[in-house]
């Protein structure tokens, strides 16, 4: 919903070595879209900003120290549904409204936000993003301007120390959903950035 001042972030994402690589080597030309019902700011591919250590912890618990990679993007946020500006989360009332219609008027039950034993599950926040973006693509008689890119901070715990309320993988987090205006370039991160 903003164009940012500085557009540009580095972002920071963690997956298999193999597949870091191959992007690198210009084999695959971007990552593939994250689109699973638990995405909390909907679908596209996921990056840290500015936090390599945080995408190297999401890769080790995946997938383990032999294969755990980081890489670097340099992203354009563009026109960017900033979830930290009060302009921006005004529209998600309004998503959800459409969402809960629809719902109703299907019979199924509305997605749900919960915790899981691997952490939460944003099945409702991820719907209403979903939902945001088919409106205005859909809008009438002239569609809305897609966000090229979503971004959010999200508090994950633990808490940094007993009965703190400032949890210790608090990091802000990006949505890209058009890769080939949004990332500029991928590079590899040294191990010293995240080790």
């Amino acid at each position: 919903m903003t164009e940012l001042s500085n557009p540009f972030v580095l972002g920071y994402h963690g997956c298999r070595k193999s597949v870091g690589e191959d992007i690198l080597a210009g084999k695959v030309p971007h990552l593939k879209d994250s689109r699973n019902r638990w995405d909390w700011l909907g679908s596209g591919i996921y990056f840290w900003e500015a936090d390599p250590k945080r995408g190297y912890e999401w890769a080790l618990d995946r997938y383990g120290a032999a294969d755990a990679f980081v890489l670097g993007a340099a992203i354009h946020l563009g026109y960017c549904l900033d979830l930290m500006s009060r302009g921006p989360l005004d529209l998600l009332k309004p998503a959800y409204d459409t969402l809960l219609n629809a719902h109703k008027e299907s019979g199924e039950p509305l997605p749900e936000n919960r915790k899981t034993r691997k952490g939460p599950s944003h099945a409702l926040d991820c719907a209403v993003i979903n939902t945001l973006h088919v409106t205005r693509a859909e809008n009438q008689p002239f569609p809305l301007q897609p966000f090229n890119t979503v971004r959010g901070l999200f508090q994950e715990e633990p808490p940094i120390f007993p009965d703190s309320m400032i949890m210790s993988r608090t990091h802000v987090q990006i949505c890209v959903r058009t890769p080939e205006e949004s990332i500029k370039g991928y590079i590899r991160v040294p191990e010293s950035q995240y080790l």
